[in-house]
């Protein structure tokens, strides 16, 4: 049986051989990603006739990446705290596209109305094998000083939502033997933010979780069910956070997005079977690179930038 010291010093060669080979691997990981992102071809699978629950999907982004679902033959489940807007949406791309298309008023913060949720859709429309994690809350009254309630509510719909939905629809992809899980993060789950705690913790915790998940499928053998996690910049979805990110500097960052965009790129990303996406797609390049970064170093950082 190895010793203590033995086992520190193995542990602190192979830190060391990583070191020294770090350039190198730098260096193809990204030769690796360029190639795959621009330059290998992947065919897209065809979704046509799948059901599709789509939560926030009411209006933003949410409705971009329903109007594109459909708009691949795919039935979707329009689900949103906002009724009225989610079935104007839902008869609009019903109308559109010729799919099947129903809205359904849930709150995502509980498991029972999720279950609830599965049940009507799944006698409404079908089983449903294709999730997107959406919905999310970004601004509150007061950015730098929220209440309470404010960063408990944006903690249970940006994060703990997605434990009940995945626990619910993983189900019906289990069974179907066939599926896909997307959660939309965000840039702010990859690069730290300023002056949005709450935000960035629970879209970091996203990132985290789908990757742990991601890691449970394979453990199990199941290869079936796919999973891709999206982190976009800001978009222009949203007047108040339009507003906010020109306050704080970020908008000199990049552009901000279209959501039409976005919602292309992750459904594309989606059927291409691509596993995490950062819209613009050099930021998952930076993420990679600030990683390797010294706490000391990505503090001097952010300090400059703002």
């Amino acid at each position: 049986m190895a010793t203590d010291a033995f086992k520190k010093l193995r542990a602190w060669s192979v830190v060391a051989l990583l070191t020294l080979f770090m350039p190198t691997i730098l260096l193809i990981s990204v030769l690796i990603y360029l190639y795959d992102n621009f330059v290998r071809s992947k065919v897209c699978k065809d979704i046509t006739g799948e059901v599709a629950v789509v939560t926030g999907a009411a209006g933003g982004l949410g409705k971009c990446i329903a109007i594109e679902l459909a708009a691949r033959g795919c039935h979707v489940a329009i689900c949103d705290i906002n009724f009225d807007l989610a079935v104007t949406t839902a008869k609009e791309i019903a109308n559109k596209y010729g799919v099947k298309a129903k809205a359904y008023k849930v709150d995502i913060t509980k498991f029972d109305e999720i279950v609830e949720l599965n049940e009507q859709l799944t006698n409404d429309i079908g089983v449903a094998t294709i999730l997107v994690n959406n919905a999310g809350l970004l601004v509150h009254s007061d950015q730098l000083n929220p209440t309470v309630q404010e960063i408990e509510a944006m903690v249970k719909v940006n994060y703990l939502s997605h434990f009940w939905t995945n626990r619910v629809f993983l189900q019906n992809m289990k069974q179907a033997k066939r599926g896909h899980i997307v959660a939309i993060s965000s840039l702010a789950g990859l690069i730290t933010l300023p002056q949005a705690e709450p935000y960035c913790s629970a879209k970091t915790a996203v990132r985290t979780l789908m990757r742990v998940l991601r890691a449970e499928l394979r453990l199990a053998g199941i290869t079936g069910i796919g999973t891709t996690t999206a982190f976009p910049f800001f978009l222009q979805t949203h007047a108040r956070v339009e507003e906010l990110i020109q306050d704080t500097g970020y908008a000199e960052m990049y552009p901000i997005l279209k959501g039409e965009d976005v919602a292309e790129r992750i459904v594309r990303g989606m059927l291409r079977g691509e596993v995490e996406i950062a819209i613009p797609g050099f930021f998952m390049i930076i993420y990679r690179f600030i990683t390797l970064l010294p706490a000391r170093v990505k503090d001097w950082f952010f300090t400059v930038h703002h």
